[in-house]
């Protein structure tokens, strides 16, 4: 059965909800199913940091702060700045991805970030103080900057040359890329073996480096879910969250194992 309030959400750590912008209460949707991870388009536009994937999808009202840092933080209070789930683990993650704005965006990010402090996983000359909520946020330049800062508000998420790169686990611990990138497999019989070794490839890789790999444009079947879950990838891109609940539920249980 699928559950209808957060206190009793199975919690879903390799689920990461995508397309937020498609629905009205993308937040709260995402945590009463479970989800750890959740992503926001953000653009901005006026000095504002509005949601949505592209200009059609942007309002005044559906900003950043009011649609996740607000309710996110309402949520941290109510467990003493624990988690944002009641019993529930910290390392929440808010996935920013910059749309329209960067460079400039953070510096508008920034000033929104510092009044949720209490909340919020951060560095101090290097010393790391942990949060219920880690915000990540789309590599877009000025990384460099942001890591030479006596205060660091956020990790970024990476693409496939971070694998590899300069910056650890720390900096970097997502990277993200398209799934055709490894396979054109949709589900429909085998994932071809050269495929398979691609995967398995990228998987030991990040796994050493020890950070998460999240393929997106990924379908959203059963059956795609299951062969990446199996061969390790750590980060499951849904659209349908509805199905991903149900799909994990269903593999937990006795008789899906």
């Amino acid at each position: 059965m699928l559950v209808t309030s957060f206190a009793a959400a199975q919690l879903l750590p390799q689920g990461h909800s995508h397309n937020d912008y498609r629905r009205s209460r993308p937040l709260h949707k995402a945590m009463e199913h479970g989800f750890m991870s959740v992503e926001a388009d953000v653009h901005l536009r006026r000095g504002r940091l509005l949601v949505g994937h592209d200009g059609f999808f942007l309002r005044r009202r559906r900003t950043l702060e009011r649609m996740y840092l607000q309710p996110l933080f309402e949520r941290a209070s109510a467990t003493s700045f624990r988690s944002v789930f009641p019993d529930g683990p910290s390392g929440f993650v808010l996935y920013i991805d910059v749309k329209r704005g960067c460079p400039a965006l953070p510096d508008t990010l920034l000033a929104h970030l510092v009044r949720y402090a209490d909340m919020l996983t951060h560095w101090e000359q290097g010393i790391l103080v942990q949060g219920p909520v880690n915000v990540v946020v789309k590599a877009c330049g000025r990384e460099e900057e942001w890591l030479s800062a006596p205060q660091r508000w956020f990790q970024f998420e990476g693409r496939p040359h971070h694998l590899g790169g300069p910056w650890d686990a720390s900096v970097v611990p997502r990277v993200e890329m398209p799934l055709r990138r490894i396979t054109r497999w949709r589900g429909r019989g085998a994932m071809p073996a050269e495929d398979l070794e691609r995967l398995r490839e990228r998987v030991a890789q990040a796994r050493s480096e020890g950070r998460q790999l999240r393929f997106w444009a990924a379908t959203n079947k059963p059956k795609v879910w299951e062969a990446l879950l199996q061969e390790g990838v750590d980060v499951i891109n849904v659209d349908r969250i509805r199905r991903f609940d149900r799909f994990m539920h269903q593999r937990s249980s006795p008789k899906g194992r």
